[in-house]
């Protein structure tokens, strides 16, 4: 029986394997050649992982018992059954491919018309790392453990060879006496289980070298590159990654994402932008951003500046505002101080005007502000009020000027509105990851395999939302897709000509 037949045919296995088919497996292609036992076509393997991730399966035991059980994942693997090594494998080490598949389904969508790179949402969410909060140790106990292993482990050589320089060969003479014999072999069976221990000391040698090099107070032996990060909800703390996700305003598209392991989100804008803009090809010049208030630092106001992007980003102040907290701000904080762009002065809530006098940075973290100061201070009413240390007579305003003037843009009623979009846009993809994907853990380890899976997952979310666009057009999936690919391979081959 066609297995064709059985399957509906708008299921999305048709649309994930068009997809697939089209990448660039030129160089597996010369891998294999030669002589030995026929590889598994990598397009197999992601046709299974993908598959399973849009079906909440990730374990790659299930995957490989789908294969022999169920008819979609028996089409996709073309009725072969690759293993679970084989799955987990590739899986870990097939980066580039990966990442090709993530961006093909990006430019899908381009060609479905279904992006729109002038409005995008940037937001982070935590996934559980592969590892337990049992294995985290501080720098004292490495140490501690370290030292321990290596006591036992000479201390059991050291009576080994004191016994066999008193009573020689065990299969000689003179022979062991039975007593010692009961304890020989159970130091023998300790010496089996420290095995294990000589792994853990080279994992301690490597985490002490990574609090060394990184100066991070605490590593976690099972997966080295994680972190304790608070979680979504902030009722507990796991070993996790913080991965960044990029979306389009249009139909709530993944264009971009970013895997670190910064437990907050200020130094992230950056890196994921920067990502961005060089597998698109595009500037972020006009661009309108929305993002949270954790990414709210004069770092990324100043990025976006540079960019000539236009950010919404809530300070604590405006979020409070927009929560309708704002009687809960001091009349004379830093943040009601008025900024006079023009002349570069700053209007104190008496309605005096400060002069700029000097720009500090922060050496730790590059962020900085403008100083402004005023010799009206000291006839002022508000004077003990405002001047809180009672040894000087005259304050000081410290204000970004960068991020004020993203304050301003939520002082307008159109402002707050585009702002509000970003929980019913920018939000969706976490959710429908989370909730419809099942995926709250990855299943690899170390920074680098996890990224993978930030790209299989966000695939699998991209092609999800394809197949509901083309559905609601009432296009034929198998169709459209050729479509598309003939336009790219017949504007590529107009170009070469």
């Amino acid at each position: 029986t066609n297995l064709r037949d059985i399957i509906p045919k708008d299921h999305i296995c048709y649309l994930m394997e068009d997809v697939i088919d089209q990448l660039d497996f030129s160089s597996f292609d010369e891998e294999v050649e030669g002589p030995g036992n026929p590889s598994y076509h990598p397009r197999i393997p992601l046709k299974i992982i993908i598959n399973g991730i849009c079906e909440r399966v990730t374990s790659t035991r299930k995957l490989e018992k789908l294969t022999y059980e169920n008819i979609v994942f028996r089409y996709l693997s073309e009725n072969l059954n690759p293993d679970f090594h084989t799955i987990a494998m590739f899986r870990r080490e097939n980066k580039n491919l990966i990442k090709q598949c993530f961006l093909q389904t990006v430019e899908i969508a381009k060609q479905l018309n279904m992006v729109n790179f002038n409005k995008l949402y940037l937001d982070g969410i935590r996934v559980k790392a592969n590892a337990s909060k049992s294995k985290t140790f501080t720098k004292e106990e490495m140490d501690f453990l370290s030292d321990f292993v290596d006591k036992h482990l000479k201390e059991m050589d050291k009576v080994d060879e004191e016994e066999n320089k008193k009573y020689g060969d065990s299969t000689g003479e003179p022979k062991i006496p039975e007593y010692l014999t009961s304890r020989r072999k159970l130091r023998e069976k300790i010496k089996q289980i420290l095995k294990d221990m000589d792994k853990a000391k080279r994992q301690m040698d490597k985490a002490k070298n990574k609090v060394k090099k990184e100066n991070v107070d605490k590593v976690n032996l099972t997966d080295m590159d994680s972190k304790m990060m608070k979680m979504k909800k902030g009722i507990h703390y796991e070993q996790a990654y913080n991965c960044q996700l990029l979306i389009e305003d249009k139909s709530e598209i993944i264009v971009c994402n970013n895997i670190s392991d910064s437990p907050v989100d200020t130094t992230e804008t950056k890196p994921t932008m920067e990502k961005f803009k060089q597998e698109q090809n595009v500037s972020l010049k006009g661009v309108e951003v929305f993002q949270d208030n954790a990414y709210s630092s004069p770092a990324t106001a100043e990025y976006y500046e540079n960019e000539k992007a236009v950010a919404y980003i809530p300070d604590p102040v405006t979020t409070k505002e927009l929560h309708g907290k704002v009687k809960d701000i001091p009349k004379f904080h830093n943040d009601n101080f008025k900024l006079d762009f023009r002349r570069n002065q700053a209007i104190c809530p008496a309605g005096y005007r400060m002069d700029f006098i000097r720009k500090e940075v922060d050496k730790e973290n590059g962020n900085w502000t403008n100083i402004y100061k005023t010799d009206k201070c000291k006839g002022c009413e508000f004077q003990k009020e405002c001047v809180s240390n009672k040894e000087h007579t005259y304050r000081e305003a410290r204000i970004n000027p960068l991020m004020r003037k993203i304050r301003l843009r939520f002082k307008t009623k159109r402002g707050v509105e585009k702002y509000n979009q970003r929980f019913h846009k920018g939000e969706v993809a976490q959710g429908h990851i989370f909730h419809n994907l099942g995926y709250r853990e990855f299943k690899c380890r170390g920074i680098k395999p996890c990224e993978n899976e930030v790209n299989l997952f966000s695939c699998a979310y991209n092609l999800k939302k394809i197949q509901i666009k083309l559905k609601e057009r009432g296009q034929s999936l198998r169709e459209k897709i050729k479509n598309i690919f003939f336009e790219q391979f017949y504007n590529c081959y107009i170009l070469e000509s």
